[in-house]
């Protein structure tokens, strides 16, 4: 019967998947790649392969598939969400009657950079190669398509014991494990000449709430407070390689801010298109010829202050 419910599902994810465009040169990284992965699709089954996708560590130490970032979590949150919202909204695992639940979801398209998609997992009941998470936070730039898409954002591992189907905004998102990622289709392989080139560029960090019902530094799921600010690209195979900038945002009476160009290690830009700065605490890529970047950062006091960003060109 079970196997019957996944098969049943698999079929209805593919059946509902968005059609995609070829996809090249899919490319990523993550702060901890014991929990998180990135690279082509091939999960769930018939659903578009090759795509930008993202393994997840399950909470029976497997890796999941790499899901197909646009076909399952991102069309599931569209599909069952109201923009904006706080819901409560859930994803039924297709195929049961009456609709079993396997996610509350949410998202969020007022940023002007990228939209916000939530994933909060009430059931981890399928068995590998199913994702598994506490909670997954992704952010999609926006005006890109599969095929040209870029993504970044943050996970949590599996909360113990039995996840709580009621309506919760905790994403699980103080737990050490906690790791943040990036990845997109058509990566830059060979770096454009740039000159003073900006990007409007946002960051994820800590969405939702914690397990006594504060409010985390990230905002609620369905109304997130992002990193925003400008980075500027110059990049000439004899001249400047650097990307510059800050981002930033507040919280409560506080400002919390990721600088890309202090002086005692700025970030620079590598021929092959990636960027970094001398301790590897910010690194990157550029993606769609360099009209679009994304990354992360490691460079605080544990996984709760890493930030994952991603930016489009002006």
């Amino acid at each position: 019967m079970k196997m019957t419910v996944i098969a049943t599902a698999v079929l209805s994810l593919a059946a509902a998947a968005p059609a995609f465009a070829q996809a090249p040169n899919v490319q990523g990284g993550s702060s901890n790649t014991a929990n998180v992965q990135v690279g082509p699709s091939a999960f769930p089954p018939g659903s578009p392969t090759g795509f930008a996708g993202i393994s997840m560590l399950r909470s029976d130490g497997v890796m999941s598939g790499y899901v197909n970032i646009a076909a399952a979590p991102i069309n599931q949150a569209t599909t069952y969400a109201t923009a904006n919202s706080a819901g409560p909204f859930y994803a039924p695992l297709p195929g049961t009657t009456p609709p079993t639940p396997i996610a509350q979801v949410w998202y969020n398209n007022q940023n002007a950079v990228a939209n916000v998609h939530s994933l909060r997992q009430v059931s981890y009941a399928q068995a590998a190669p199913w994702p598994q998470f506490g909670g997954l936070v992704i952010g999609q730039l926006k005006g890109n398509t599969p095929g040209s898409a870029v993504y970044f954002g943050e996970w949590s591992p599996t909360v113990s014991g039995t996840p709580s189907t009621g309506d919760s905004t905790n994403l699980n998102m103080t737990n050490s494990g906690r790791t943040v990622w990036y990845v997109g289709d058509n990566a830059v392989s060979s770096m454009p000449s740039l000159t003073n080139a900006k990007y409007d560029v946002v960051g994820i960090r800590q969405t939702g709430t914690n397990a006594a019902g504060t409010t985390l530094g990230g905002g609620l799921p369905h109304a997130p407070n992002l990193y925003t600010g400008v980075l500027t690209a110059n990049y000439s195979p004899s001249g400047s390689k650097t990307l510059t900038g800050t981002i930033s945002r507040t919280v409560g009476s506080s400002t919390q801010s990721v600088n890309f160009s202090p002086s005692t290690n700025p970030t620079a830009i590598s021929s092959n298109g990636t960027f970094s700065n001398t301790t590897g605490t910010i690194t990157g890529r550029f993606y769609n010829s360099a009209s679009a970047l994304a990354g992360i950062y490691t460079g605080g006091s544990g996984s709760g202050t890493n930030v994952a960003f991603g930016g489009t060109r002006q």
